[in-house]
């Protein structure tokens, strides 16, 4: 096996660089819905066995934030309740690029350089279901790489991702 060159190197880590910067987020939601019923909110509840996690309690900080500024009041008997879910992966990249073995181009044959790496990838969804009816109204998931150190996103990279994600929320309290 031959050794990795400083260029893929550096591409790689650029690349890196460029998809840790900024989440891909989606959303969609139920167009039939009649969003002007809809002024509360709250967080559905966790179970027993299970507590809060700091990276969970900055997202429903910044979660919150997002529906308070759209117009929505925290209730206890809300209208909409929140779901917050998030999943980890390794995903697995493979970069080739062709190389000319042999000497002074004579006699020489086309090779095939491949660089492997791994990436851990982060999926937030948020799920904003109508209470009443129990139907999923909204969802927006956002997907980005993440530390594979074991050490937490930064709150302003959580930030960043919900307000992405919240930017395509369609509806305002009441109307």
């Amino acid at each position: 096996m031959r050794p990795i060159s400083s260029f893929a190197t550096l591409s790689v880590a650029l690349a890196l660089a460029g998809c840790a910067s900024q989440a891909t987020v989606h959303s969609d939601y139920d167009k039939t819905v009649n969003s002007a019923q809809y002024r509360t909110y709250a967080f559905a509840e966790k179970s027993p066995q299970t507590y809060l996690t700091l990276t969970e309690k900055t997202l429903r900080t910044d979660i919150a934030q997002q529906l308070e500024n759209r117009g929505y009041r925290q209730n206890n008997n809300a209208d909409l309740l929140v779901y917050i879910s998030t999943k980890t992966q390794q995903q697995t990249h493979v970069e080739g690029s062709p190389s000319l073995i042999g000497w002074g181009g004579y006699g020489g044959w086309m090779g095939y350089d491949q660089t492997v790496w791994t990436t851990n990838e982060g999926t937030l969804t948020v799920d904003v279901v109508d209470s009443k009816k129990k139907q999923l109204a909204w969802r927006g998931t956002a997907t980005g790489t993440i530390p594979s150190s074991g050490e937490a996103l930064s709150a302003d990279k959580l930030n960043q991702a919900v307000m992405q994600m919240f930017a395509q929320y369609p509806w305002t309290a009441g109307k």
